[in-house]
């Protein structure tokens, strides 16, 4: 491998949810398609956490269903699949698996985030926020995010207090 291609290599990593169906096969079918369509290497997996769904104010009580979530690590080839890129896969992969959910908050057979790339920093409007924008305040994000990448974690959270200093 090039110098050249060893640059394009990056660690990314996606937090999958779900909390409607076959939960844990949900959580499988998004990982082997993730894997599958943006020839993911060097796959790490959390352990499954379980967490209330996150409601907001008046939201209907049928809402209110257990998600399991896990973190996935893996090498991507940022070259090939630029962030908004892996967005669309994303997007294609959560509607293959039946997710047509119209409301934001409502129950979903699955729910895929790009939770950090490395420690790059992009905001792009509403469209994508890297890390994603609950990373540090999401327990489900983070704690699956620290069982299998908490080198990465701590280096973003390092990188996020000091951007916010020199922002004051």
């Amino acid at each position: 491998m090039s110098n050249k291609n060893k640059l394009s290599q990056v660690k990314i990593i996606f937090g999958i949810g779900s909390n409607l169906g076959d939960r844990e096969k949900n959580l499988k079918i998004a990982l082997e398609k993730l894997a599958n369509y943006l020839s993911l290497r060097k796959i790490i997996t959390s352990k499954i956490l379980k967490n209330p769904a996150l409601l907001p104010p008046n939201a209907p009580k049928d809402w209110d269903i257990e998600f399991y979530n896990i973190a996935v690590s893996a090498i991507i080839d940022i070259e090939k699949f630029a962030p908004k890129k892996i967005l669309e896969v994303i997007k294609k992969i959560e509607i293959e698996i039946g997710r047509n959910s119209t409301h934001k908050w409502s129950p979903r057979e699955i729910d895929i985030d790009i939770l950090a790339i490395d420690e790059i920093f992009i905001e792009d409007g509403n469209i994508l926020k890297i890390p994603h924008y609950g990373l540090f305040e999401r327990e489900f994000f983070y704690k699956t995010m620290q069982e299998i990448e908490p080198k990465l974690l701590e280096k973003l959270i390092k990188k996020k207090n000091t951007l916010k200093k020199n922002t004051l």
